[in-house]
Protein backbone atom coordinates (compact mmCIF):
# COMPACT_ATOMS: atom_id res chain seq x y z
CA UNK A 1 0.00 0.00 0.00
CA UNK A 2 2.86 2.41 0.71
CA UNK A 3 4.12 2.03 -3.03
CA UNK A 4 0.94 2.58 -4.07
CA UNK A 5 0.82 6.10 -2.59
CA UNK A 6 3.93 7.23 -3.40
CA UNK A 7 3.35 6.59 -7.35
CA UNK A 8 0.21 8.41 -6.97
CA UNK A 9 1.97 11.03 -5.04
CA UNK A 10 4.37 10.79 -8.22
CA UNK A 11 1.95 10.85 -10.59
CA UNK A 12 0.36 13.76 -9.04
CA UNK A 13 3.41 15.82 -8.86
CA UNK A 14 4.19 15.60 -12.79
CA UNK A 15 0.65 16.54 -13.70
CA UNK A 16 1.47 19.79 -11.66
CA UNK A 17 4.87 19.77 -13.44
CA UNK A 18 2.99 19.68 -16.86
CA UNK A 19 0.30 22.13 -16.23
CA UNK A 20 2.52 24.57 -14.56
CA UNK A 21 1.82 24.41 -11.12
CA UNK A 22 4.14 22.79 -9.48
CA UNK A 23 5.77 24.75 -6.39
CA UNK A 24 9.47 24.81 -5.45
CA UNK A 25 8.92 22.80 -2.65
CA UNK A 26 6.85 20.19 -4.66
CA UNK A 27 9.43 20.29 -7.69
CA UNK A 28 12.63 19.47 -4.86
CA UNK A 29 9.79 16.64 -3.58
CA UNK A 30 9.83 15.47 -7.26
CA UNK A 31 13.56 15.21 -7.96
CA UNK A 32 13.84 13.06 -5.19
CA UNK A 33 11.21 10.81 -6.13
CA UNK A 34 12.49 10.20 -9.82
CA UNK A 35 15.84 9.95 -8.00
CA UNK A 36 14.98 6.56 -6.51
CA UNK A 37 13.81 5.05 -9.45
CA UNK A 38 15.18 2.53 -12.03
CA UNK A 39 15.95 3.80 -15.08
CA UNK A 40 13.38 1.63 -16.51
CA UNK A 41 10.81 2.97 -14.65
CA UNK A 42 12.18 6.51 -14.36
CA UNK A 43 12.08 6.55 -18.27
CA UNK A 44 8.44 5.29 -18.31
CA UNK A 45 6.91 7.81 -16.02
CA UNK A 46 9.07 9.96 -17.78
CA UNK A 47 7.71 9.65 -20.93
CA UNK A 48 4.06 9.79 -19.63
CA UNK A 49 4.96 13.11 -18.19
CA UNK A 50 6.33 14.39 -21.79
CA UNK A 51 3.31 13.26 -23.56
CA UNK A 52 0.71 15.20 -21.26
CA UNK A 53 3.10 18.35 -21.19
CA UNK A 54 2.77 18.16 -25.11
CA UNK A 55 -1.18 17.53 -24.92
CA UNK A 56 -0.98 20.50 -22.32
CA UNK A 57 0.93 22.92 -24.43
CA UNK A 58 -1.04 22.17 -27.28
CA UNK A 59 -4.39 23.83 -25.60
CA UNK A 60 -4.91 26.97 -26.34
CA UNK A 61 -4.33 29.64 -23.49
CA UNK A 62 -7.64 30.68 -23.29
CA UNK A 63 -8.74 27.01 -22.43
CA UNK A 64 -5.95 25.86 -20.47
CA UNK A 65 -7.35 27.25 -17.09
CA UNK A 66 -6.26 25.38 -14.30
CA UNK A 67 -7.67 22.00 -13.75
CA UNK A 68 -9.45 21.63 -10.51
CA UNK A 69 -8.00 19.80 -7.72
CA UNK A 70 -11.35 17.80 -7.51
CA UNK A 71 -11.04 16.89 -10.89
CA UNK A 72 -7.41 16.30 -11.11
CA UNK A 73 -7.82 13.48 -7.73
CA UNK A 74 -10.82 11.97 -9.82
CA UNK A 75 -8.69 11.48 -12.85
CA UNK A 76 -6.09 10.00 -11.30
CA UNK A 77 -7.88 7.61 -8.97
CA UNK A 78 -10.41 6.90 -11.81
CA UNK A 79 -6.96 6.02 -14.33
CA UNK A 80 -5.56 3.29 -12.08
CA UNK A 81 -9.12 1.95 -11.14
CA UNK A 82 -9.55 0.65 -14.33
CA UNK A 83 -5.94 -0.41 -14.96
CA UNK A 84 -6.36 -2.46 -11.49
CA UNK A 85 -9.30 -3.81 -13.07
CA UNK A 86 -7.90 -5.45 -15.62
CA UNK A 87 -5.62 -8.71 -15.29
CA UNK A 88 -2.24 -8.26 -16.56
CA UNK A 89 0.38 -11.37 -17.24
CA UNK A 90 4.39 -9.29 -16.93
CA UNK A 91 6.91 -11.41 -19.14
CA UNK A 92 9.01 -11.68 -16.10
CA UNK A 93 9.82 -14.38 -13.46
CA UNK A 94 7.14 -14.54 -10.51
CA UNK A 95 8.94 -12.93 -7.85
CA UNK A 96 9.77 -10.69 -10.05
CA UNK A 97 6.96 -9.81 -10.88
CA UNK A 98 5.07 -9.80 -7.67
CA UNK A 99 7.60 -6.59 -6.59
CA UNK A 100 7.08 -4.56 -9.79
CA UNK A 101 3.40 -5.11 -10.59
CA UNK A 102 2.42 -2.12 -8.22
CA UNK A 103 4.72 -0.01 -9.91
CA UNK A 104 3.56 -0.99 -13.34
CA UNK A 105 -0.31 -0.93 -12.75
CA UNK A 106 0.47 2.41 -10.86
CA UNK A 107 2.62 3.92 -14.13
CA UNK A 108 -0.26 2.53 -16.41
CA UNK A 109 -3.12 4.45 -14.59
CA UNK A 110 -1.11 7.60 -14.20
CA UNK A 111 -0.75 7.45 -18.42
CA UNK A 112 -4.82 6.39 -18.57
CA UNK A 113 -5.16 9.79 -16.06
CA UNK A 114 -2.61 11.55 -18.86
CA UNK A 115 -4.96 10.58 -21.32
CA UNK A 116 -8.04 11.74 -19.61
CA UNK A 117 -6.52 14.95 -18.75
CA UNK A 118 -5.58 15.50 -22.23
CA UNK A 119 -9.25 14.63 -23.33
CA UNK A 120 -10.57 17.81 -20.57
CA UNK A 121 -8.21 19.84 -22.65
CA UNK A 122 -10.27 18.98 -25.67
CA UNK A 123 -13.52 19.63 -24.61
CA UNK A 124 -14.94 22.79 -24.98
CA UNK A 125 -16.47 24.76 -21.71
CA UNK A 126 -19.07 26.80 -21.18
CA UNK A 127 -16.69 29.60 -20.53
CA UNK A 128 -14.45 29.46 -23.13
CA UNK A 129 -14.52 29.72 -27.31
CA UNK A 130 -16.23 26.91 -28.61
CA UNK A 131 -13.74 25.82 -30.86
CA UNK A 132 -12.25 22.07 -30.39
CA UNK A 133 -8.33 22.25 -28.85
CA UNK A 134 -6.24 21.02 -31.50
CA UNK A 135 -4.30 18.66 -28.96
CA UNK A 136 -0.47 17.63 -30.04
CA UNK A 137 -0.01 13.66 -31.15
CA UNK A 138 1.13 11.61 -28.36
CA UNK A 139 4.93 11.19 -28.69
CA UNK A 140 6.38 8.01 -27.65
CA UNK A 141 10.29 8.87 -28.86
CA UNK A 142 12.21 12.27 -27.85
CA UNK A 143 11.89 12.98 -31.72
CA UNK A 144 8.21 12.88 -31.60
CA UNK A 145 8.32 14.96 -28.68
CA UNK A 146 10.09 17.47 -30.35
CA UNK A 147 7.82 17.87 -33.94
CA UNK A 148 4.63 18.20 -31.27
CA UNK A 149 6.45 20.60 -29.33
CA UNK A 150 7.49 22.70 -31.78
CA UNK A 151 3.69 22.00 -33.97
CA UNK A 152 2.01 22.77 -30.83
CA UNK A 153 3.27 26.10 -29.41
CA UNK A 154 4.79 28.70 -31.23
CA UNK A 155 6.68 30.72 -28.37
CA UNK A 156 8.86 27.16 -28.40
CA UNK A 157 12.94 28.05 -29.03
CA UNK A 158 14.19 26.14 -31.28
CA UNK A 159 18.23 27.25 -30.80
CA UNK A 160 21.23 26.03 -32.66
CA UNK A 161 24.07 24.35 -31.14
CA UNK A 162 27.68 26.00 -31.23
CA UNK A 163 30.73 23.49 -30.58
CA UNK A 164 33.33 24.65 -28.32
CA UNK A 165 37.63 23.54 -28.95
CA UNK A 166 36.47 20.70 -26.52
CA UNK A 167 37.77 17.89 -27.84
CA UNK A 168 34.35 15.77 -27.57
CA UNK A 169 32.84 18.57 -29.48
CA UNK A 170 35.33 18.95 -32.78
CA UNK A 171 32.55 19.57 -35.55
CA UNK A 172 29.23 18.52 -33.89
CA UNK A 173 26.12 20.28 -34.36
CA UNK A 174 22.26 20.40 -33.46
CA UNK A 175 19.68 22.29 -31.95
CA UNK A 176 18.05 22.43 -28.67
CA UNK A 177 14.02 22.89 -28.32
CA UNK A 178 12.44 23.96 -25.34
CA UNK A 179 8.75 25.20 -24.39
CA UNK A 180 8.85 27.22 -21.12
CA UNK A 181 4.82 27.06 -21.27
CA UNK A 182 5.01 22.67 -21.12
CA UNK A 183 8.60 22.80 -19.33
CA UNK A 184 9.87 19.85 -21.69
CA UNK A 185 11.92 20.20 -24.28
CA UNK A 186 14.25 17.75 -26.49
CA UNK A 187 18.17 17.94 -27.36
CA UNK A 188 18.81 16.84 -31.26
CA UNK A 189 22.68 16.40 -31.06
CA UNK A 190 25.15 15.30 -33.72
CA UNK A 191 28.46 14.39 -34.00
CA UNK A 192 29.09 14.42 -30.46
CA UNK A 193 32.13 12.09 -29.21
CA UNK A 194 30.52 8.35 -27.87
CA UNK A 195 31.17 8.36 -23.75
CA UNK A 196 32.61 5.52 -21.64
CA UNK A 197 29.48 6.30 -19.19
CA UNK A 198 31.70 3.76 -16.73
CA UNK A 199 33.81 7.19 -16.61
CA UNK A 200 32.21 10.28 -17.80
CA UNK A 201 29.01 11.40 -18.90
CA UNK A 202 27.32 14.68 -20.71
CA UNK A 203 25.29 17.09 -18.31
CA UNK A 204 23.06 19.75 -19.56
CA UNK A 205 22.75 23.19 -17.76
CA UNK A 206 20.33 25.26 -18.14
CA UNK A 207 20.89 28.98 -17.32
CA UNK A 208 17.69 30.73 -16.27
CA UNK A 209 17.45 34.60 -16.35
CA UNK A 210 15.65 34.45 -12.98
CA UNK A 211 18.14 32.33 -11.11
CA UNK A 212 21.69 33.46 -10.05
CA UNK A 213 24.15 32.11 -13.31
CA UNK A 214 26.51 30.36 -10.70
CA UNK A 215 23.90 27.99 -10.39
CA UNK A 216 22.31 27.13 -13.43
CA UNK A 217 19.18 24.41 -13.72
CA UNK A 218 20.27 21.08 -13.92
CA UNK A 219 19.00 19.45 -17.15
CA UNK A 220 20.03 15.45 -16.81
CA UNK A 221 23.14 13.46 -17.21
CA UNK A 222 23.45 11.57 -20.34
CA UNK A 223 25.20 9.60 -22.85
CA UNK A 224 26.15 9.45 -26.37
CA UNK A 225 26.62 5.37 -26.92
CA UNK A 226 29.23 4.14 -29.73
CA UNK A 227 28.06 4.44 -33.33
CA UNK A 228 25.39 7.06 -33.21
CA UNK A 229 26.48 10.01 -34.37
CA UNK A 230 22.55 11.38 -34.59
CA UNK A 231 20.74 11.14 -31.31
CA UNK A 232 17.24 13.09 -29.85
CA UNK A 233 17.65 13.08 -25.55
CA UNK A 234 15.06 14.56 -24.21
CA UNK A 235 15.87 17.29 -21.22
CA UNK A 236 15.11 16.60 -17.65
CA UNK A 237 15.06 19.72 -15.80
CA UNK A 238 15.01 19.12 -12.20
CA UNK A 239 13.24 22.64 -11.04
CA UNK A 240 10.82 24.76 -12.98
CA UNK A 241 12.57 26.97 -15.47
CA UNK A 242 11.38 30.67 -15.58
CA UNK A 243 13.47 32.56 -18.72
CA UNK A 244 15.75 29.78 -20.35
CA UNK A 245 18.56 31.82 -22.36
CA UNK A 246 21.37 29.56 -22.74
CA UNK A 247 22.01 25.63 -22.33
CA UNK A 248 25.45 24.52 -22.15
CA UNK A 249 26.38 20.65 -22.29
CA UNK A 250 29.40 19.94 -20.11
CA UNK A 251 31.92 16.63 -19.72
CA UNK A 252 31.29 15.52 -16.16
CA UNK A 253 32.55 12.45 -14.11
CA UNK A 254 29.86 9.67 -14.23
CA UNK A 255 26.64 9.73 -12.66
CA UNK A 256 26.99 14.21 -13.09
CA UNK A 257 27.56 16.90 -10.64
CA UNK A 258 25.47 18.60 -8.39
CA UNK A 259 27.44 22.24 -9.72
CA UNK A 260 30.15 21.83 -12.58
CA UNK A 261 33.42 23.36 -12.58
CA UNK A 262 32.36 24.41 -16.87
CA UNK A 263 36.09 23.13 -17.14
CA UNK A 264 35.06 21.13 -20.27
CA UNK A 265 31.98 22.66 -22.15
CA UNK A 266 31.33 20.82 -25.20
CA UNK A 267 28.34 22.48 -26.44
CA UNK A 268 25.89 25.74 -25.79
CA UNK A 269 23.13 27.47 -27.03
CA UNK A 270 22.32 30.86 -26.57
CA UNK A 271 18.89 32.94 -27.09
CA UNK A 272 19.32 36.00 -28.83
CA UNK A 273 17.79 38.96 -27.09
Amino acid sequence: MENDSEDTRLGELLMQRATGALSAPEADALAQALAKLPPGELARWERAAAELAAAFAAADPAMREAMPDSLAARVISSGEAIVRSEPRVLPIAAPAAAALRSTALAWTGWFAAAAAVTLWLAVPRTNTPSDRVVVAPMASTPMQLRDSLLAADSATDRLAWTATKDSSARSASGDVVWSARAQRGVMHIVGLQANDRSRWQYQLWIFDKTRDEKYPVDGGVFDIPAGQTDVYVPIDARVPVGDAVMFAITVEPAGGVVVSTRERIALLATRKS
